[in-house]
């Protein structure tokens, strides 16, 4: 069976890492580029490493709020090696922050709104370009964007006046991926968002409902053919949607 590679953004902890783990054990064929903006201190990063092997684990440095270092690590990561034919599969579009603030809508500043862009949009775009020419070259021609309800002015989050800043970012992000399925439909890509679930992660102090290790393995489709999705099984048509963890559609 041909290799299939993903590469992960924000890898070194949480979702990230539990994503880059539940992939490498899905199957031998199976090869990830685990982005971490600190490869050095990525000790959880470095033992999955060890376990799986440095031929189906690699961990590279990818600051996605640099737009220059990206560009470095592109090069990087062609020079290591690893990508034997020179090509990815899928980018999980997985960094993100989210700083709450529990300010009203009309107290936000503009500064608090570019923090959060600076990662979950700008840091997209950054990586998405750069790496595009690559995934281009792959067979299974895959972005997902990790997005949230709150990124769904349909949702919930559009009928309250919480997480203002973390909501414009997501919905953002939202219509970017949007923008970018249509681009390249005819190169054959599908490109989706999903809400992975209110995960307990560092970002928001533990209060989710879900697990890392839950949300990840709900989220996983081990029987999925290696050029399927691994997170719901989509096909091309699905493209340019948006989706929660379970299977189901989520209203933009």
């Amino acid at each position: 069976m041909s290799t299939f590679t993903y590469l992960i953004t924000g890898a070194s902890r949480s979702l990230g890492l539990g994503y880059a783990r539940q992939l490498l054990e899905s199957g031998e064929h199976v090869r990830v580029v685990a982005g971490a903006r600190n490869p050095d201190s990525a000790e959880d990063l470095r033992k999955l490493q060890k376990k799986v092997g440095e031929d189906r684990l690699y961990i590279l440095k990818l600051d996605v709020t640099d737009a220059a270092q990206v560009t470095e690590s592109v090069k990087e990561l062609e020079s290591s090696g690893f990508l034997r034919d020179g090509a990815l599969d899928c980018l999980i579009n997985n960094a993100g922050v989210a700083q709450s603030t529990g300010k009203l809508p009309s107290d936000i500043v503009p500064d608090e709104v570019l923090d959060h862009l600076q990662t979950n949009l700008f840091g997209v775009m950054n990586v998405t370009s750069s790496y595009l020419p690559l995934l281009k070259k792959g067979k299974g021609k895959q972005i997902f964007g990790v997005s949230s309800t709150c990124g769904s002015i349909g949702g919930p989050f559009g009928e309250n006046s919480m997480a203002t800043a973390y909501c414009i970012s997501k919905v953002a992000l939202n219509m970017y991926s949007r923008k970018l399925s249509r681009e390249l439909e005819k190169d054959g890509f599908t490109v989706v968002v999903f809400h992975p679930g209110y995960v307990k992660t560092d970002m928001n102090d533990g209060k989710g409902d879900l697990t890392t290790e839950e949300a990840v393995r709900l989220a996983q489709v081990s029987s999925a053919p290696p050029t399927d999705n691994i997170f719901l099984k989509l096909g091309k048509d699905e493209n340019g949607s948006f989706w929660r963890y379970d299977g189901e559609r989520m209203p933009w």
